[in-house]
């Protein structure tokens, strides 16, 4: 390709990934860490999914020395899972490398082929149909599944995976017409909470009842659609969600800090007074 390394930078490279290899490799050999060499998938999938939400941090915070450390972190986890697959005689991490390498190459035919991709939304459409069509020739492991919300996974955040289910509906023509109808929909679901909440028999004392299960549903039917709302205009409501909880713990902090008594003997009125303060200081 044309923007590519010179062959100094790119053998510097390979020897970095190699040595970390190896590294890895020590720390599970029969000389190695003892917490390392008794290391699972299973084990190891908290960690994994730890870096990941650290990685996303340091992504907000926009702090490149951090994003580095937390990519390493990130990196340690994937080199370690492939150490211990390798151990099982199942892959190595050369596996894994050359196996997502190929997967671009044939996903991102306008880059490496003859197709054609004038922006971001036909490349999604032209990876969603190579996706699909690699099924159904049976060039990826998994059979074809029942569902096109199927191979959605169900360890994903839940806002994350209403969003990707919402994305794959939409991708079936399962669509709104105009943005005017998801806000009439959300007006509908809560207008539909709000008669749950009043219903006599429900109590939230009673998780056990039928009248606070309908609640909740009646809950995750608002939150769905506000997903919705999100992805038609093409923001991820996981990271807004995340932004808006950042957000908050820095106000609350900066009322922390200017209070003149313990926050529990403060008033509505006080609090709301430090709030507006902390909110000044456009935190």
């Amino acid at each position: 390709m044309s923007n590519s390394s010179n062959p100094i930078t790119q053998n510097e490279q390979s020897s970095a990934i190699d040595a970390f290899v190896k590294t890895i490799a020590t720390l599970r050999g029969p000389d190695g860490c003892p917490w390392d060499k008794e290391q699972t998938h299973s084990s190891l999938g908290r960690y994994l999914l730890e870096e990941s939400y650290e990685v996303l941090e340091a992504i907000h915070e926009g702090d490149p020395k951090k994003l580095r450390e937390e990519l390493g972190d990130l990196l340690l986890q994937i080199v370690l899972n492939a150490q211990v697959a390798k151990d099982a005689g199942n892959f190595d991490f050369n596996d894994v490398a050359a196996d997502i390498n190929e997967k671009m190459i044939s996903r991102h035919p306008h880059v490496f082929g003859d197709a054609k991709a004038e922006n971001a939304d036909a490349v999604l459409k032209q990876w969603d149909e190579l996706k699909e069509a690699e099924k159904k020739s049976g060039t990826q492991s998994q059979d074809e599944p029942e569902s096109a919300l199927a191979g959605i996974q169900k360890t994903l955040p839940a806002l994350l995976q209403a969003l990707k289910i919402s994305e794959k509906a939409v991708s079936k023509g399962f669509e709104w017409n105009h943005e005017s109808e998801i806000w009439e929909q959300l007006e509908s679901e809560i207008k539909e909470l709000k008669e749950a909440l009043a219903e006599p028999n429900f109590s939230k004392h009673r998780r056990d009842e039928k009248e606070f299960r309908d609640v909740e549903l009646e809950f995750g039917d608002v939150l769905f659609t506000v997903v919705n709302l999100a992805r038609w205009h093409t923001i991820n409501p996981e990271e807004t969600l995340i932004l808006a909880i950042e957000k908050f713990k820095k106000r609350f902090g900066a009322m922390e800090k200017m209070r003149t008594k313990p926050l529990k003997e403060l008033s509505s009125s006080e609090y709301q007074l430090l709030w507006d303060e902390a909110k000044k200081l456009n935190l």
